[in-house]
């Protein structure tokens, strides 16, 4: 049986389609931050990283922006691939996104219970002082004042290899007793990309997902309160003040939902974040193969 053109581009593009539609399954709808360079099609001249996310807005860059790039992100373990990513590097101190408070531009969230993802990479040694990768507050106030709220996730500048820690806290005193014990620690390898999650509910516990997989979980007695503005963001670092604390690393997604997500929610997220959109696939794919015919 002889086959015309128009029927084998027909069945190739289903063979060709047919794995890529599966991979990209939608990850969990509405985060209320979500910053991915392919999301909002970043440019390198671009002084801002933009939110796909429900709240909106975007966080200017500090005293220097971090790099765009783009390339492959694997992580051989899950069998994780993307051949066409994007991700922000930082390459040296105060190299950040980040903004003060009276940015009307940058997002503006409310969180009791929530959810940390990051795909990150570190990339080597320390710079001067760096040890927080991404910071969300209520206020830039060192040391914090009472009722500010506060997430931090910190590389630990003090330990043997690279460690990540979460730091959560609402006042004073909860932040001390946080920030000095450092629970949920995660280690990470130089250059390997990792997806990291960190799962809040409020004034019960705090469990951390590495590659999709829990790693711990602890009681915590630290509760939030959905009616603070969180309005301080930093990318590489706590925040404006201190942007000086910059991360040797880099960041390809940095996404917030505003609820606990299940495990499931989480591995579905961990396998599926880089996908392509379905519909923008097929056209590139079939204007390909039409020049091929």
């Amino acid at each position: 049986m002889k086959l015309s053109n128009r029927t084998i581009l027909t069945l190739t593009l289903i063979m060709v389609l047919t794995p890529s539609i599966a991979f990209a399954a939608s990850p969990v709808r509405k985060p209320v931050l979500y910053f991915n360079p392919l999301e909002t099609r970043q440019q390198k001249g671009d002084n801002s990283w933009k939110n796909a996310g429900t709240a909106g807005g975007e966080v200017s860059r500090g005293e220097s922006k971090p790099i765009l790039e783009m390339g492959p992100i694997e992580i051989p373990s899950i069998g994780f691939k993307a051949d066409d990513a994007a991700w922000y590097t930082a390459i040296r101190a105060k190299t950040v996104f980040a903004n003060e408070a009276d940015d009307r531009s940058a997002p503006v969230v409310n969180l009791e219970n929530f959810t940390i993802g990051l795909l990150m990479r570190v990339n080597g040694p320390y710079f001067a002082e760096e040890n927080i990768v991404i910071g969300l507050q209520t206020e830039g106030v060192i040391p914090p004042r009472a009722h500010e709220q506060v997430v931090r996730i910190w590389l630990d500048v003090a330990g043997k290899g690279i460690v990540q820690n979460v730091s959560i806290a609402q006042n004073v005193i909860q932040a001390r007793h946080d920030f000095s014990n450092r629970k949920n620690k995660l280690k990470l390898g130089q250059n390997e990309w990792h997806w990291m999650h960190i799962a809040f509910e409020s004034g019960k516990s705090v469990t951390t997902y590495l590659d999709g997989k829990e790693a711990a979980s602890h009681a915590t007695e630290v509760k939030w309160d959905p009616e603070h503005d969180l309005k301080i963001h930093g990318i590489f670092t706590s925040n404006f003040d201190v942007q000086q604390r910059t991360c040797n690393c880099s960041i390809a997604i940095y996404r917030v939902y505003d609820r606990v997500l299940s495990a499931d929610e989480i591995s579905k997220n961990v396998r599926n974040s880089l996908a392509v959109d379905p519909a923008s696939k097929l056209a590139v794919t079939w204007g390909k193969m039409k020049q091929g015919f």
